[in-house]
């Protein structure tokens, strides 16, 4: 009989915790907000008015060069294979379709189109700030996000070999 009750208990906290994990809403995506990102650029570059006035319109006009290459609403969401989803590995990794000869040089050709709007941005981006301006907005905008989510590791003795 005690571990008939024992039994039960286990059955109804493991639904529980399966029906939380179902119940969490998952957010949309963020959209780009053209002065969202310009306020922090004010902030991060010390843009005047005036640049800030030019830097506002073209991340109005290039709005979509902001998000950057791929990063369509699919690579926010679904599951994650952390475990905390309560899915099975299978629902985590499902098999990716295959891609046709023309869909991967559609995806292709749009990639570079997107580069090449990239690299339009820059160069105009470059016209506004000042050199140091640029130079710390390529650092921060193109690959400037370097230790991940957990950051740096911290400092490295000078006599370290580099990873």
């Amino acid at each position: 009989m005690k571990k008939m009750i024992l039994t039960l208990v286990a059955l109804l906290s493991m639904t529980a915790v399966v029906a939380q994990n179902d119940n969490k809403e998952r957010k949309a995506p963020k959209e780009v907000n053209p002065e969202e990102v310009t306020n922090r650029m004010v902030k991060e570059l010390d843009l005047t008015a005036d640049q800030k006035a030019k830097v506002l319109k073209l991340n109005t006009e290039y709005k979509d060069v902001l998000r950057g290459p791929g990063m369509g609403p699919r690579h926010h969401g679904g599951p994650r294979p952390d475990g905390q989803t309560g899915a099975t590995e299978k629902q985590q990794r499902p098999e990716r379709p295959q891609l046709t000869d023309a869909q991967k040089e559609e995806m292709k050709k749009n990639f570079e189109k997107q580069m090449e709007k990239r690299k339009e941005y820059d160069k105009k981006m470059q016209d506004v700030l000042t050199e140091a301006q640029y130079k710390k907005f390529m650092k921060h905008h193109h690959g400037g996000h370097h230790g991940g989510p957990r950051g740096p590791r911290g400092p490295r003795p000078a006599d370290a070999p580099q990873e």
